[in-house]
């Protein structure tokens, strides 16, 4: 595809972008306003950890990070002396697309290190991936063709622009994105079908709470990352890239209620031994890492005791 599109060309993809940045920020908002009472309940009344302070630095860099690219993507100005303005917010979007997409690595890094009792065979593994991930991006990005948008293109100010050989190194990047998405979800399946073989899950256990939210995560993630990956090779200067906030955004989302969903099955499996077992309260209290690894990490990591425990009809069963 030609890196200079007529007029009326550039004019359909920039107003395609802005839909692309109105519909996440109304997503972002509604499930904020839709959640906040659980917020408070599961996070505000409990002492601040590492997992909690994740929780909520990604929950709100999301919600007001985005913002900015509103007031970008609407601000469309052919006036020289906005330029700089504009530069700053293409700048600004670059570097909160790549921070957005760090803090749910780490998140999701953290929550399967957990479910895997802390292996450090796991964890050495998983950071290989993502070190192979890093280089590949920044080789990517270094491979990037600086030059200027054609004048025509460029005139329209505020929104995206790139030439296709950016693009193509961005599709690059993202690639290698969807492989990180992949391991994890790979490694969640994998941990689960072992327990599952070990022990009965409950409805609403913790078992089926991560198996059922990682697919669904793993499942738009994917479906995004592909539009995404898509507008990059095949859309025009404007298009390409469009719906990197919604992958974000919607990634930011399943994070955050993922995380609530671990509580809440958490309390349904305690409640469940409870009253099924009589000496529940007293056989060790083993705690489940991979539902409170995101609230009390930095209590827990450094306790070698404690293991998954998955528990079904009237007993437990250690799974170590």
């Amino acid at each position: 595809m030609s890196d200079v599109p007529d007029a009326a060309q550039i004019l359909t993809d920039i107003q395609i972008s802005r839909v692309l940045i109105l519909v996440p920020f109304t997503i972002i908002c509604y499930d904020y306003i839709l959640t906040f009472d659980h917020e408070v309940s599961r996070f505000w009344r409990r002492p601040l950890t590492w997992g909690s302070f994740f929780f909520h630095i990604n929950r709100y860099s999301s919600l007001l990070g985005t913002i900015p690219l509103v007031f970008q993507y609407t601000m469309t100005t052919r006036d020289p002396g906005k330029y700089s303005v504009c530069n700053a917010l293409r700048l600004y979007h670059q570097y909160f697309a790549l921070i957005s997409q760090i803090l749910v690595g780490i998140i999701l890094l953290i929550r399967t290190y957990a479910l895997y009792e802390r292996s450090k065979r796991i964890l050495a593994f998983m950071i290989l991936v993502v070190c192979g991930v890093i280089v590949s991006s920044l080789i990517s990005f270094t491979k990037t063709d600086r030059k200027a948008l054609p004048p025509l293109a460029a005139s329209f100010a505020c929104p995206f622009g790139q030439l296709n050989a950016q693009r193509i190194h961005l599709a690059e990047s993202w690639t290698g994105l969807l492989v990180f998405d992949v391991m994890i979800f790979s490694l969640t399946l994998y941990k689960i079908l072992v327990v599952h073989h070990d022990a009965r899950a409950q409805p609403g256990s913790l078992l089926r709470t991560l198996l059922r939210d990682g697919t669904m995560y793993f499942g738009v993630m994917v479906l995004c990352t592909s539009v995404l990956i898509g507008t990059y090779t095949m859309g025009g200067p404007f298009l390409s890239g469009a719906p990197t906030t919604l992958t974000n955004v919607l990634s930011s989302v399943m994070i955050s209620r993922l995380m609530f969903n671990l509580h809440d099955a958490d309390s349904q499996t305690l409640r469940y031994g409870d009253a099924h077992s009589d000496d529940y309260m007293d056989e060790s209290r083993t705690r489940i890492d991979a539902a409170y690894a995101l609230d009390t990490l930095g209590s827990r990591l450094d306790t070698d005791s404690e293991t998954l425990d998955v528990r079904g009809g009237s007993g437990g069963r250690r799974v170590v």
